[in-house]
């Protein structure tokens, strides 16, 4: 039964592909090397194209899109389509060691999958070490072609960014005049390859704070001392007065989560993932790890060369909480010029919207989702609960690592085999050993089966050496999840199965388990619930979206009837 579901699937695949519009893109990751924020050192740095960040990819709903990847940088890479489901394609997913074996310098690889069911911000980063930090880039998708003209001009079969051209856009019920893209990520001073030897070695204590945070690839860092000629200064986001504008957030962030505030503009929530929601005026975005948001802001009429400070404000951080030192940008009015701004607005007159105490869920409790989701799925019955609970430990060699039910990470596949080669060629059988909570110890997955309601529990645990418990963004590859509830302490399946503490659950592919205040008496602290449903099969990367952590081993793979 099981085979004839999945031979109707990969028929309907191929038919569908015959019958597409097929896009086609190069890009070429090479060594670059950059200096983002005016700092005194450049450093050396994977890139594609030359460019940081990366060029937009824009597609349309149905495309078969073909990227071909070529490496000629000095490490091995990947490239992951981050939000984009890759039905029947898993080995377009883009994760080395798992979909397939790492692209080694001098080769290439090419990914071929169809934009299936999906509309609206995703990015595409590197899947290896922490290269996702420089090779990122945004890929957005659009209803049609009319759209995709409109927002990006007249040169749609490659990559670029173009002024958008009349009349208004429209995508899904919103209509606006332009979009604008704000890709938010983190710069340090320091070689990439000493920072993950650290974070990997035994001289590992804690993540580090960025020395910027940068907006579209560009800051001013605070104690720089000299500005040249090569200093981009802070992004400028032009617009014209009394329109209707789509900003794209992208969390292209690897560690911080943030919130991000536009001076005088209010701004409407429309979409998170890739789903549009039911329009909610927000007084600031927050913004985590891998997710996305679109908002709609309304110009006034200011006149030519107003700017307004775009600012960012750090969130779930008690030790680096309030405005970011340099991770600004500006709104301009009018002007579109070389003109650059090289100084951070005076914190003591950036609004005040940011609560003084983080609030779990910020307010996606409140977000309703435009189209409602199956209620089969939504409401029907789990076939599984599959509890993830990662924990922060010292291993042997003083080496931090994550153990997932106390079970010691085994990184997947191996020199010559991708984990994808290893489960095709070994599928398990009846003798193959699965633990009591469904972890395949033969193929270090966990197996689900074809058509399944699928919970996910995030157990969030305080770091064995120091007690800490932080904010982790969990990010599904291969489906997107309904979020479905978030708790205190440890869940406890036989009193928690069927709370909902979101009464319209929201279809997101990033979702955080939240630290929450305990007390003493348990290591357990905060939980989120998501489901899936598995209509896809593959290897599907479920990991913390926070890097450091990822490569530290806080990661499970799906194994979905592959």
């Amino acid at each position: 039964m099981y085979r004839w579901i999945l031979l109707c699937i990969t028929f309907l695949l191929y038919f569908e592909l015959a019958q597409a519009h097929i896009r086609h893109f190069e890009l070429e990751v090479k060594q670059s090397i950059v200096n983002p924020d005016c700092h005194n050192q450049s450093y050396s740095v994977p890139t594609i194209n030359g460019e940081f960040p990366a060029p937009i990819i824009r597609v349309v709903a149905d495309d078969v899109v073909e990227i071909v990847i070529i490496n000629n940088a000095n490490r091995p890479t990947s490239v992951h389509f981050h939000g984009i489901r890759q039905y029947g394609t898993t080995q377009s997913d883009g994760v080395a060691g798992i979909t397939q074996l790492a692209i080694q310098p001098g080769q290439s690889y090419v990914h071929r999958f169809q934009i299936r069911n999906q509309v609206g911000t995703y990015f595409y980063h590197a899947h290896v070490d922490l290269q996702d930090e420089t090779v990122q880039g945004p890929f957005i998708v659009y209803e049609n072609e009319e759209s995709l003209l409109k927002a990006s001009g007249v040169n749609v079969g490659g990559i670029g960014i173009h002024r958008a051209i009349s009349p208004l856009v429209s995508d899904g019920p919103f209509r606006y005049y332009q979009e604008r893209i704000l890709q938010w990520s983190e710069w340090w001073h320091q070689p990439m390859e000493d920072r993950y030897s650290y974070y990997m070695g035994k001289d590992y204590l804690f993540e580090q704070q960025a020395d910027s945070f940068l907006l579209n690839g560009k800051s001013v860092f605070s104690n720089t001392s000299t500005i040249d000629a090569t200093c981009n200064g802070f992004e400028i986001i032009d617009v014209e007065p009394n329109k209707v504008y789509r900003l794209r957030f992208i969390g292209a962030l690897t560690h911080r989560t943030l919130g991000i505030v536009i001076q005088s503009h209010p701004m409407t929530l429309i979409e998170i993932d890739g789903e549009y929601v039911q329009p909610k005026d927000i007084d600031y975005v927050e913004i985590s790890p891998g997710q996305r948001m679109s908002v709609l802001i309304k110009t006034e009429n200011y006149p030519e060369g107003t700017i307004f400070p775009i600012s960012s404000n750090i969130r779930w951080n008690n030790q680096n909480s309030g405005y970011t030192t340099n991770g600004y940008g500006y709104l301009r009015y009018g002007k579109r010029d070389d003109t650059r701004l090289f100084e951070a607005p005076p914190v003591q007159l950036l609004p005040n919207v940011f609560p003084e105490q983080d609030t779990p869920g910020w307010v996606l409790p409140e977000v309703i989702p435009l189209f409602q989701g199956d209620e089969r799925i939504i409401n029907g019955k789990a076939a599984r609960t599959l509890k993830i609970a990662m924990q922060e430990v010292i291993e042997e060699g003083n080496l931090t690592r994550f153990r997932n039910n106390d079970r010691k990470h085994i990184p997947w596949g191996t020199p010559t085999m991708s984990l994808f080669d290893i489960v095709t060629s070994q599928p398990l059988t009846s003798q193959s050993r699965i633990e009591p909570d469904g972890f395949s110890i033969d193929h270090q997955t966990y197996p689900v089966g074809p058509l399944e309601i699928v919970d996910i529990v995030f157990q969030n645990k305080k770091i064995k050496d120091n007690g800490l418990c932080l904010i982790h963004p969990w990010h599904t590859h291969g489906h997107s999840h309904y979020l479905l509830a978030e708790g205190d302490g440890d869940y406890n399946h036989d009193i928690h199965k069927d709370l909902r503490t979101f009464s319209n659950p929201l279809l997101k592919d990033v979702s955080n388990v939240y630290p929450r205040d305990v007390g003493d008496s348990t290591d357990s602290c905060g939980w989120t619930k998501v489901r899936i449903f598995t209509d896809n099969p593959g290897l599907w990367a479920i990991h913390c979206h926070i890097t450091a952590h990822m490569i530290q081993g806080k990661m499970i793979i799906l194994e979905e009837s592959p």
